[in-house]
């Protein structure tokens, strides 16, 4: 459509219209989202970018009609002000031109913010959103979306976009949003029963619950599990859900679990909510203690006025406590305590929290004969001890951010003796953390860096270990130092914990610099240990200066910190400073430099390395082209246990680079790669079966192919697992789960996806 007819039509609906140029420093802050200022005023807006598809009067006609309704909806204060239309410069892009928030989300507000909320700011925000989501459904109007993300906070009053949210929009005027949204904030009778536009006011009420909870918590619902694993859609689906946090008001938790019932037609409507959540009233007593925390429960239901406290007798009789529960209070209340008295409270919380995590789920595991009774959960809580070692580095005065220059091998830190007696460490959970650190060491040194925390979890998961108890067993050990590169491993990848980019440089740290004595004659596994856990976290550290990962990204550090390892003989090292100079960062471009660093690398043995010069053989890089050789080096690597290179190997095969076409030994290679865990292996394998190359047809066995690489995060298998559950190739067909992984697939950027989501919304209506 003609951009003239386009802003003559928004003229007339007298739309205010602002050329690209009156605005500077625009910025991209989201998806579609920027930041910009309007020159004359200096007044700070947010465009948000909608495509008009060509000769499409309609989806004009649409919307014109949803800024007319929207402007409707701005006379409310918690709804984004609009304020006109602009268009990209030399592109056919507009924008709407809304009110811009400081605060972003609300996730990120509670993140940033939670520890300063005290119980009257945390009811304020919930009445906020509350009273905003009755507005919209007084108009009749569904949110469809509403979780964290999606509520915006400026100078700590909520306000929302719900610019393309009503239901009358053209599916053609396309705004770049989620359709679903994550899945812990999904209806879970939406979940059962998918139905894209199914979604009703109820669904609405089952996102307020959870988001009243994380209002409560700080946190984001199942903040420990992926949402991209469905067996969390499954379980939100039979019922599971958060629990309550110690200290939320009563009343509160009433209204958020009354909230996201199961059934829609049990939740209450929204003026429900917003006259309980009024009801609600925090003492002022709470405050005579110094922290709003302190008096958490101190609260006051309106309609209990005449309630006589004095005279309140406990609601639970002494008799009703058995041995086990008050066994149970004094061994956690022991645990308090002896945590309390060792430890910087700043490493606590998160690990208890992640531990109880790990015992949560199995409490509510779905078959009552998988949970623990209540002697084991007391056990496995009374193993929540931490040494007072760990104080040496669990504050950020005890470890400052640097790296000890490499030539201060005569440090010499006193070690306090570990707060744990060995004996609580039997021989089954050394040889266990052994074996797994061994582990570690032959993928790190065998593998790309991109490649080793999915094979680490692979290890783990097969092992049907779980990783929460793993990272706690290796902090806890006696010799943990030992293994403190794993363990910053752990927390820079999020296994068995959140992703923390602090903790993790603090470990890489702690191995880069501790000094033990290994000059005892029985001690050369010890020394052998102590050398390649040095050498990682030396490594380690200087990968998160060159990513700029928990610290500010610096190359050049990064850069001299490979090249001193290289110089003392790291073999690991010497590869990356051949990359450094392969790609110039940190260090002048130099390709030849590259080619002789990566060859005098590969030809001492390092694994990698020898891919690395396959891969200059195979484009000419720093030496001349020659694929033959490439493919002989790239072989040498995938028989020496390079992932990568096994897969090169096949695609070598697979397309004749090198080496004759051979449709068997392609298919021999990436079997050997996706067995080990690489994804586009794994999606290689399924399209094998599923074209029947190198192998008969099997849609059973391409389906499982693709369902593993989806399960990897590989995109464009999960578009190729959404088709499979769509068309019930390889498997039953399953609406619900080729809508979950189809919108897995939209949200890494697959079009593909995008395109046959609309498909079945289409289809349905």
């Amino acid at each position: 459509m003609d951009n003239l007819i386009i802003e003559n039509t928004f003229q007339k609906e007298n739309f205010p219209f602002y050329q690209y140029s009156e605005f500077q420093n625009v910025k991209l802050i989201n998806a579609n989202i920027f930041k910009a200022t309007f020159k004359i005023s200096q007044k700070t807006v947010a465009f948000k970018n909608i495509y008009l598809n060509d000769n499409d009067k309609f989806t004009l006609d649409n919307l014109i009609n949803e800024i007319k309704r929207y402007r409707k909806l701005g006379i409310h204060d918690s709804i984004l002000k609009f304020y006109g239309i602009t268009k990209q410069e030399n592109t056919n892009n507009y924008m709407i031109i809304l009110e811009y928030v400081n605060e972003g989300s609300l996730r990120q507000y509670l993140k940033t913010n939670f520890q300063k909320l005290d119980w009257n700011a945390k009811l304020n925000l919930a009445k906020q959103i509350a009273d905003v989501l009755m507005f919209l459904h007084s108009n009749n109007i569904i949110h469809g979306k509403f979780n964290s993300e999606n509520i915006l906070i400026h100078n700590g009053i909520i306000k929302l976009n719900v610019f393309g949210l009503t239901k009358i929009i053209s599916d053609s005027l396309r705004f770049f949003t989620n359709n679903t949204g994550p899945v812990q904030y999904m209806d879970s009778q939406h979940l059962e029963l998918f139905n894209t536009i199914g979604k009703n006011k109820s669904s609405d009420i089952f996102g307020l619950g959870i988001i009243l909870w994380e209002i409560s918590s700080g946190n984001p619902p199942f903040e420990m599990e992926s949402s991209s694993n469905v067996d969390l859609l499954n379980n939100i689906v039979k019922g599971i859900r958060e629990m309550a946090i110690p200290g939320t008001p009563h009343k509160y938790k009433e209204i958020y679990t009354d909230c996201w019932k199961h059934h829609g037609n049990s939740r209450p409507n929204i003026s429900h909510v917003v006259e309980n959540l009024s009801e609600i009233i925090i003492s002022d007593s709470s405050v005579e203690f110094g922290t709003p925390q302190s008096q958490p429960n101190n609260v006051t239901d309106l309609k209990s006025d005449n309630l006589n406290i004095q005279k309140e007798e406990p609601g639970i009789k002494p008799d009703l406590f058995n041995d086990i529960t008050t066994d149970f209070i004094n061994d956690l209340f022991e645990i308090f305590i002896d945590i309390y008295k060792k430890q910087f409270i700043e490493t606590v919380p998160f690990m208890i929290k992640n531990y109880i995590r790990e015992l949560k789920k199995n409490c509510w595991k779905h078959h009552g004969n998988s949970r623990p009774n209540i002697s084991h959960v007391v056990e496995n809580l009374s193993e929540i001890i931490i040494s007072d070692s760990s104080v040496e580095f669990g504050t950020p005065q005890s470890q400052p951010n640097n790296v000890t220059d490499l030539k201060s091998d005569n440090l010499n830190i006193q070690k306090e003796e570990p707060g744990i007696k060995p004996d609580l460490f039997n021989d089954i959970t050394t040889d266990f953390i052994n074996d797994l650190f061994e582990i570690f060491i032959d993928i790190y040194k065998k593998q790309f860096i991109e490649t080793v925390p999915f094979m680490i979890k692979n290890y783990i998961r097969e092992l049907k270990k779980s990783p929460v108890k793993i990272l706690f067993e290796m902090i806890r050990h006696p010799s943990y130092y030992l293994y403190s590169s794993l363990i910053g491993f752990f927390y820079q990848c999020g296994i068995g914990t959140v992703v923390d980019y602090r903790m993790a440089f603090k470990f890489f740290n702690l191995a880069a610099n501790e000094i033990i004595d290994t000059s005892s004659s029985d001690s050369s596994s010890l020394r052998k240990l102590y050398n390649i856990n040095r050498e990682i976290g030396i490594i380690s550290l200087a990968d998160m200066y060159f990513d700029g990962i928990g610290v500010e990204k610096d190359t050049k550090k990064a850069f001299q910190i490979y090249n001193k390892l290289a110089f003392k003989g790291s073999l690991m090292s010497l590869n990356t400073v051949a990359y450094c100079y392969d790609d110039g960062l940190g260090v002048e471009k130099n390709e030849e430099k590259a080619f002789e660093l990566y060859l005098k690398s590969a030809e001492k043995g390092n694994i990698p390395a020898q891919s690395n010069v396959s891969l200059c053989y195979e484009y000419g890089t720093g030496i001349t082209k020659d694929e033959v050789k490439g493919f002989q080096w790239n072989l040498k690597s995938a028989l020496a246990g390079n992932i990568n290179a096994m897969f090169n190997v096949g695609c070598s095969y697979d397309n004749g680079i090198g080496v004759c076409v051979d449709e068997k030994e392609a298919f021999k290679w990436y079997l050997e790669a996706a067995e080990k865990g690489l994804s586009i292996a794994q999606h290689n394998l399924g399209r094998y079966y599923k074209d029947g190359e190198g192998i008969d047809e099997d849609q059973v066995k391409a389906f499982e192919w693709f369902k593993k690489a989806a399960e990897n995060d590989y995109s464009n298998c999960q578009y190729k697992l959404g088709e499979c559950f769509y068309d019930g190739y390889g498997t039953e067909k399953d609406i619900v789960k080729a809508v979950y992984w189809l919108n897995r697939a939209k949200e890494n950027g697959n079009t593909d996806a995008e395109q046959l989501l609309e498909e079945i919304i289409n289809s349905i209506i």
